[in-house]
């Protein structure tokens, strides 16, 4: 088999540069596409097994569209095509991703929060032909070449034979990233031949949840799988915030992703339980059961913005809580790392959880502090301190938001326990803790104990 091939489209010196440099320690070769050269597209690749597509956009919009359409049609392979995109054109965005790319950055690029989607990206690209005999893809692509000397297209009965050839050779054991499978339009087929549906979860915003179940074996998992490739991007960068965070216990682990019919699914950890609104509404919690369960969404929260990343969504429907009291957070479909460039200045999350920042298109580390200090106050008033309809959303919100402090609505909460939760929800960020380890360090400061239940009241 060749080596696999990283291919870099009309990149800058700087940027092809800082590409070889994540790169070198892996047995990758790297081939450049100098911009306004004459380019051969079927020889360039021609018994190559590129594992990632990364294309400077930097150039005429019509051109670059069609471009990554017919990378993308000589990608028998689906690896990630991977869009570098000037602040100045980040209007085009969408028109690339439909065009086939997975996924964009814009730039200029900052290397630390590039590193961690790239890595990502050049996994699942290495992990899709891992599992591929690589002289059947040779045979593939040569066919392809000559039909292309001939002026031809490819039949699509024969394209469809050529597909279902390397899916015949694809195996299972996947370390973290799986290729295209043939998981059926919402059918019972397995993916992969590997994670069988069970039944529909839910279904939200950004796409469908499954529960799904590993053939052969007893593991039960969820199938996050997005309504269209368009939102492949979100599937992506969820990816990418798992895998940096995998290591701590509350949060859920990422099995591995599935490209199937241009659409990244994640496969995650089933977590068997009930959310934190469902607990709320089924019975009376201890005050014990929520100093601990506060301390564990704390404890999360503060690992995740040690490593730069917001959740931005943090409410008791994202929070699992198993039989034996351990909470694991879900969804990190809005999460993001504080260095990613965003063209998307709509405002992500739920309404009742989100500060003014956030109403406005605006995040940071101190949006989450927000949420946390209104589930704090949730769990000492058994009431939300604001309340927006959504009927109206994003129509006529209000975003001048003053709490009542909860010691107006329960007289047995502490002076310095409702200091800290209306410091968590001060409109002015710069009167907030700025992060959840601020939080965590004076919390703890004032009471370090918290956890033995005498903190929050107990509710009727």
């Amino acid at each position: 088999m060749k080596n696999e091939t990283l291919l870099m489209v009309d990149l800058t010196e700087a940027e092809e540069k800082l590409i070889r440099r994540l790169t070198r320690s892996f047995d990758i070769k790297t081939e450049s596409v100098k911009k306004n050269s004459p380019v051969n597209y079927p020889e360039l690749f021609h018994e190559k097994q590129i594992c990632l597509v990364i294309i400077n956009t930097d150039q005429d919009r019509i051109k670059k569209v069609q471009q990554i359409r017919r990378i993308k049609k000589l990608l028998y392979v689906p690896v990630p095509i991977l869009v570098l995109v000037s602040a100045e054109r980040s209007s085009n965005i969408y028109r690339y991703i439909k065009a086939g790319a997975d996924d964009y950055i814009i730039m200029p690029l900052n290397e630390e929060s590039f590193a961690m989607r790239f890595y990502v990206l050049l996994e699942c690209g290495q992990a899709i032909l891992q599992k591929v005999d690589g002289n059947k893809i040779l045979d593939i692509n040569n066919h392809e070449d000559n039909h292309h000397e001939k002026n031809r297209k490819y039949p699509s009965n024969e394209k469809k034979a050529a597909w279902n050839l390397i899916v015949g050779y694809l195996q299972e054991g996947l370390s973290f990233f799986a290729p295209r499978s043939q998981f059926a339009r919402r059918g019972k087929r397995p993916i992969l031949n590997k994670w069988q549906p069970v039944r529909k979860l839910a279904t939200g915003g950004d796409g469908v949840i499954w529960l799904v179940k590993e053939l052969g074996r007893d593991r039960e998992a969820v199938a996050k799988i997005p309504h269209s490739s368009l939102l492949n991007i979100n599937s992506l960068r969820a990816a990418a915030v798992l895998k940096r965070l995998v290591y701590h216990p509350n949060i859920v682990h990422l099995v591995e992703v599935v490209k199937d019919k241009e659409k990244f699914i994640l496969i995650q950890e089933y977590v068997e339980g009930c959310t934190l609104s469902e607990l709320m509404e089924s019975k009376s919690i201890s005050s014990v059961e929520k100093e601990s369960l506060f301390l564990q969404l704390l404890s999360v929260i503060a690992y995740s913005h040690d490593h730069k990343i917001m959740h931005r969504d943090i409410k008791p429907d994202n929070i699992m809580v198993k039989s034996d009291g351990r909470l694991k957070l879900l969804d990190f479909g809005s999460a993001k790392e504080i260095a990613w460039v965003d063209c998307n200045r709509s405002p992500e999350g739920t309404l009742n959880f989100m500060p003014p920042e956030q109403l406005e298109g605006k995040t940071c580390l101190a949006s989450d502090v927000w949420a946390l200090g209104i589930i704090l106050y949730l769990f000492c008033t058994n009431r939300l301190p604001f309340y927006q309809d959504n009927s109206y959303y994003p129509m006529d919100i209000e975003t001048k938001m003053v709490a009542v402090p909860p010691s107006d609505i329960r007289s047995d909460i502490s002076i310095q326990l409702e200091q800290v939760i209306m410091r968590c929800l001060e409109e002015k960020l710069e009167k907030r803790y700025k992060n959840a380890s601020e939080l965590r360090d004076d919390l703890l400061k004032i009471f370090p104990n918290f956890g033995n239940g005498m903190q929050i009241p107990q509710l009727c």
